[in-house]
């Protein structure tokens, strides 16, 4: 269950969201393509802004870590209807699970929609939009 709210007040990339309250928020357990990943980072940011738009008023849950090294909370969101935005970004192709212990509270459905997604062409699964990881990408391994 959600246990506060964020008025999404921008949309960093596909993974990360400011609130209206100044709240940075790195979307829990998934990963995204970077913006510099082109063209792959802007359309994991449009996916996001598809189904999240500016204003959009999000319920936030945190896992057992709530703040990441950047100051960023850590937390899973819920649009309006119920549906959590981590597993959707998975889910339509648009990110990846990226599972950091010990927030592992929803682990097996983001895993099993990142499944699904690879194995059904989703998103950027359809475009070799993966074929150099966004993890390897921040390491200049790609």
């Amino acid at each position: 269950m959600p246990s506060g709210d964020c008025v999404l007040s921008f949309v960093i990339d596909g993974d990360s969201v400011r609130c209206a309250d100044g709240r940075e928020i790195r979307v829990l357990s998934i990963d995204a393509p970077e913006m510099a990943q082109e063209p792959w980072g802007a359309r994991a940011r449009e996916e996001l802004l598809r189904v999240a738009p500016v204003n959009t008023s999000l319920g936030v849950e945190y896992d057992a870590v709530r703040v990441d090294t950047f100051d960023r909370d850590l937390a899973y969101l819920f649009l309006p209807g119920g549906d959590m935005l981590n597993e959707h970004m998975v889910a339509s192709g648009y990110a990846l699970a990226f599972i950091i212990p010990p927030n592992r509270r929803y682990a097996d459905r983001i895993e099993a929609a990142e499944a699904a997604a690879s194995a059904e062409g989703r998103g950027l699964w359809a475009e070799w939009g993966f074929t150099c990881r966004p993890a390897d990408f921040r390491q200049g391994r790609c």
